[in-house]
């Protein structure tokens, strides 16, 4: 009687553990289905991390090529009228912008997004923001790559990798040299492997595939169940309600005057044109301590740029059109704090010579805007008059007819002595 009893009581949870046994062992996977409009929330909503890593979402939004990726940081999260979100919800131009990226987004991240979803971008246009800041001599940290790099990005790129590609190569050997990312033994001896060049034995090949697709199936379905729980911040609706404020009729010079006037109504209380409430909120109680204290902070010395490289190797291998985008920085903030405007123009030289040379020539660099005012909103993120400059350049992109012709250099662009700095000479030819 007491058997029966707890078998009685064990039914409900071993049929609960069948069924999920069953959803994700077996060899169909049901994507959950977002309409229109859910997916025009995810391509607002830059802060949403499911929206980033999942692949459920990911596929269904770029199957459609009505969205155009718009890839960054943290800058994106920065909302005001003249963000392209509100701005191109106002002007249709028959696409609408899809962000990706938050604070710790950076190259190798980007990749891995990249890389998942190469099927539905192959051909298709992309913006592409480039954070100097990002250049530190440590680059992206294992915190970051474990937060926005999912254990199926990482499969769905073993799986294609060729271990005789310089490239795979690299990139294997840069990942073993993170610290407890990925913890994951069989991702770990595949990435050995690759790193000598050598091929992925059969047994890791199979377990690679199964890993990927009980990840795939798993992904679909706490995303479902993430839909079906919804989302606290509906950012599509604040920016339906922003982008009112926009006039009818778009005129570029009148848009500049009043992100101008917006500006200056909203930074009045202190002299480096920061958002009062940021300053009051951030750095009105610091601000005497962070005088001078950037004055030896460079952006030339980075293992960023190698994965910068690794990112256009993808953008090539993918065929995609590609605006990138160098923002400036607050131009008042950083002479008081030091930072080196020459050095920042040696950083827009280096990477825009990484890009030239390879056949990446639509670049807009606006660190000559270093001393506009209200270009950006507090230190580092573009804001008002910013924003209006950058809608105009991929308003213009998106009617440029697509020409690509790459000219891939790893030999150079993948080397220690770029990364560190010591090819100088070539940024004068």
């Amino acid at each position: 009687m007491k058997k029966d009893k707890v078998l009685q009581e064990l039914a409900p949870l071993v049929a609960a553990l069948t069924l999920l046994a069953i959803l994700i062992f077996s060899p169909l996977t049901v994507f959950p289905k977002f309409n229109k409009h859910e997916l025009d929330e995810f391509a607002t909503d830059p802060k949403n991390r499911t929206g980033f890593v999942s692949y459920a979402i990911k596929s269904q939004a770029f199957s459609n090529p009505h969205y155009l990726p718009i890839l960054g940081s943290s800058e994106l999260e920065h909302i005001d009228p003249f963000h392209p979100s509100s701005f191109f919800m106002k002007n249709n131009k028959g696409f609408t912008p899809f962000l990706a990226g938050q604070p710790g987004t950076q190259s190798l991240t980007h990749f891995f997004y990249l890389n998942s979803v190469e099927n539905q971008l192959h051909n298709r246009k992309i913006v592409f923001i480039i954070s100097p800041q990002w250049f530190t001599r440590k680059g992206i940290g294992t915190p970051e790559l474990s937060q926005f790099v999912s254990k199926g990005e990482i499969y769905a790129w073993l799986q294609s990798a060729s271990p005789k590609d310089v490239a795979t190569q690299k990139l294997a050997q840069r990942l073993l040299n993170f610290k407890d990312f990925p913890e994951d033994i069989v991702v770990t001896h595949t990435l050995k492997a690759l790193a000598n060049g050598k091929k992925i034995d059969s047994i890791n090949q199979i377990s690679i595939k199964l890993a990927n697709q009980f990840w795939t199936k798993q992904d679909s379905l706490f995303t479902g169940l993430s839909k079906l729980c919804g989302r606290q911040e509906n950012s599509y609706e604040k920016i339906e309600r922003i982008s009112k404020q926009l006039p009818n009729t778009k005129d570029f010079e009148k848009l500049d005057q009043a992100a101008y006037e917006r500006g200056a109504a909203n930074s009045a209380n202190n002299e480096f044109q920061i958002v009062d409430h940021v300053w009051s909120r951030n750095l009105q109680k610091v601000f005497k301590e962070r005088k001078g204290v950037m004055k030896e902070v460079s952006y030339l010395r980075s293992p960023e740029y190698l994965d910068f490289q690794q990112l256009l190797n993808q953008f090539a291998k993918n065929n995609n059109d590609v605006q990138f985008v160098i923002p400036p920085v607050n131009g008042a903030w950083y002479q008081y704090t030091g930072l080196s405007y020459d050095m920042l123009q040696e950083f827009s030289a280096k990477i825009k010579y990484q890009l030239n040379s390879q056949g990446f020539h639509h670049i807009y660099d606006m660190t000559n805007k270093f001393n506009e005012k209200y270009y950006i909103g507090d230190t580092i993120h573009l804001n008002n008059r910013g924003w209006v400059a950058l809608d105009k350049k991929i308003e213009e992109f998106m009617k440029h007819p697509t020409k690509t012709e790459y000219k891939i250099d790893n030999a150079q662009f993948l080397s220690t002595e770029w990364a560190n700095g010591d090819k100088e000479v070539s940024l004068n030819r």
